[in-house]
């Protein structure tokens, strides 16, 4: 005779557990085996990024030499700076990284990637692990693939240590794999140890939220969203006061050193003011913001999501200019538009999942499951796995509003692009309607479904293929970066080689040469005037300024520079040459014309 007693409700904790823990010997092969492939495809992108970075790739500049000097300062001159040296945020984090690879490994430049390395791998295990947990193995892997995959736009991100986006990645992952891990393993009634544990995780969440925020405040919106789902769906422990407390405690550690420096910084440069700054005036006419908006969507989303044929940039300094024809702009304008509407699309279905979830928990006893879903099968983990996914969406929302409607795309949408890297946190949630739709193929549906499982399988797979497509084509910028690199190193070499110490050049090359040559050439960044320009690091300036034979470099082509009859001239030079009666002479170098005292 069949029992009529009602069935326990499945504990999340001892359901999470089963869920993972392998009941029988294929079951175990199979955990096996999925955990061995995301190793083998987190090992396949890291050996592609460790081949590039020991191939030169991506081209410096001196926004990571500036990283670079603040390593080395750290390692051996035991400076502890708290912020990117001449700004009052972004934190070091990058160069103590550095710093302890340097103690190592020695000072170069593949030794400070190798740090950014180290920061994506963490990236990518937390996103498995956080993909896993909420939406299952074959999509986790899935996404996988995906991030480890990438335009040359996304890769150079990824390596070159410019601050703090390579942490964003990191810390925003493991934020909301640790906000995941307090939430799915949530019940009202635990033993003693099992709180002690979550206490520890809910540190450890606050001191990684604290310390992001240090280091970028770009991932604000992260930190807010997989703090807000804390909240909801935790909010037994919140009351109970402990958790919060150990967060909260967490949260000050991290952010102690932007603390500190706030308390004791004058006024108008505390962090506030240096970001309202930088951030800029926000378009103030309604056709200016939907311009803003436009160009948002059209160039910054498809450089930060992948796109790997027209890359944008506007300054010729940081690489080949943005092609403005017909082909790209369309090419550009499409792909922003449709992920744009992908991430609509995600939001919505996600809001309304929420909504089917929190009416089978309110309806729990009175419903069973149909389809065949292992996750549907408790309707209180489905109703947070929704809960998280739509904070993941959020956070994307936010991080877009906040860059789309700030000065940032104005005028180079290109460059400042890189703004919503965030969205690489939120790709499986971006996707996942996608694979929602190849997953309907495997069930009995109707024509309608399958013609949705059938587009939803080839826009996935055309995506999958254009990132494997940029990745390849990546290497194919590597011989005009050993170019650079050759002429960096010809400069060097053309300064040092002559005897000289200090150098004047531009910004986008003096911390860069300084720091590619450890330091054996120091210089000061100038206008085309001669006057002082941006001089991140003041000794430096100071030093140079002292020394009355410096030497002085520009490239040939630049605003510095001008051709008189057959040969190269610095016209400010020569001019102050006859008022100070110094006299140089001259040699090529790498692309540079190098004025060198007598």
């Amino acid at each position: 005779m069949r029992s009529t007693r009602t069935a326990a409700p499945v504990d999340p904790v001892v359901d999470g557990a089963a869920e993972s823990r392998p009941r029988n010997r294929p079951g175990a092969s199979r955990l096996g085996t999925a955990s061995w492939i995301a190793v083998g495809l987190i090992g396949l992108a890291v050996v592609v990024r460790l081949a590039l970075i020991a191939l030169g790739w991506p081209a410096t500049n001196s926004d990571e030499g500036v990283i670079g000097l603040m390593a080395r300062h750290i390692a051996y001159r035991g400076e502890r700076p708290t912020f990117f040296y001449g700004q009052n945020y972004m934190g070091p984090h990058q160069a103590y990284l550095g710093a302890a690879l340097f103690k190592v490994f020695g000072s170069s430049l593949f030794v400070l990637r190798f740090g950014l390395v180290l920061l994506f791998v963490c990236f990518l295990a937390s996103m498995y692990l956080l993909t896993r947990a909420v939406y299952g193995v074959r999509w986790a892997l899935v996404c996988l693939v995906i991030l480890g995959f990438g335009s040359s736009y996304i890769i150079a991100r990824e390596l070159a240590a410019i601050g703090g986006y390579g942490e964003m990645l990191a810390f925003g992952s493991l934020l909301f794999l640790l906000a995941a891990w307090l939430v799915l393993t949530n019940r009202p009634y635990r033993v003693l140890r099992e709180c002690r544990w979550r206490l520890a995780v809910w540190a450890a969440w606050g001191v990684i939220a604290g310390t992001s925020l240090w280091s970028n405040l770009l991932i604000a919106p992260y930190v807010l969203t997989s703090g807000v789902v804390l909240v909801a769906f935790c909010w037994r422990e919140v009351l109970r006061l402990a958790a919060p407390l150990a967060g909260l405690i967490g949260l000050v550690v991290g952010m102690l050193p932007l603390i500190y420096y706030n308390l004791h910084a004058k006024p108008g440069e505390d962090s506030l003011s240096t970001l309202q700054w930088v951030r800029g005036t926000p378009p103030s006419t309604l056709d200016a913001q939907a311009r803003a908006v436009w160009r948002s969507v059209t160039i910054s989303v498809p450089m930060m999501t992948g796109e790997p044929v027209c890359q944008a940039n506007e300054l010729e300094i940081l690489g080949p200019r943005t092609s403005w024809s017909t082909t790209c702009s369309t090419i550009r304008e499409t792909w922003g538009i449709g992920y744009m509407l992908l991430v609509t699309a995600a939001i919505l279905l996600a809001v309304w999942g929420l909504w089917r979830a929190w009416r089978r928990v309110a309806n729990r006893g009175r419903t069973t499951a149909t389809d065949g879903d292992a996750a549907a099968l408790d309707p209180t983990r489905q109703f947070r796995r929704q809960g998280i996914q739509v904070a993941l969406l959020v956070g994307a929302a936010l991080n877009f509003w906040l860059y789309a409607l700030s000065n940032a795309p104005v005028d180079w949408p290109g460059i400042h692009g890189r703004y919503l890297i965030g969205f690489l946190i939120a790709t499986p949630a971006i996707l996942w309607p996608l694979w929602q739709g190849v997953e309907g193929l495997r069930r009995k549906t109707g024509r309608l479904r399958r013609g949705v499982g059938v587009a939803s399988a080839t826009v996935l797979a055309a995506y999958v293929l254009v990132l494997a497509v940029g990745t390849v084509a990546t290497f194919r910028d590597v011989p005009a970066v050993k170019a650079e690199n050759r002429r960096n190193a010809a400069l060097v070499d053309a300064v040092a080689g002559a005897g000289a110490h200090s150098l004047y050049s531009d910004y986008w090359t003096c911390a860069k040469i300084t720091f590619l040559s450890n330091e054996r050439v120091v210089c000061g960044a100038v206008a085309p005037d001669l006057g002082e320009a941006m001089n991140r690091y003041r000794p430096y300036w100071d030093e140079v300024r002292a020394d009355s034979r410096a030497a002085y470099a520009f490239t040939i082509g630049s605003d510095y520079v001008t051709r008189q009859g057959d040969r190269y001239v610095i016209p400010a030079l020569e001019e102050r040459s006859r008022q100070t009666g110094i006299t140089y002479r001259t040699v090529v170098a790498g692309g540079y014309l190098v004025y060198l005292a007598d």
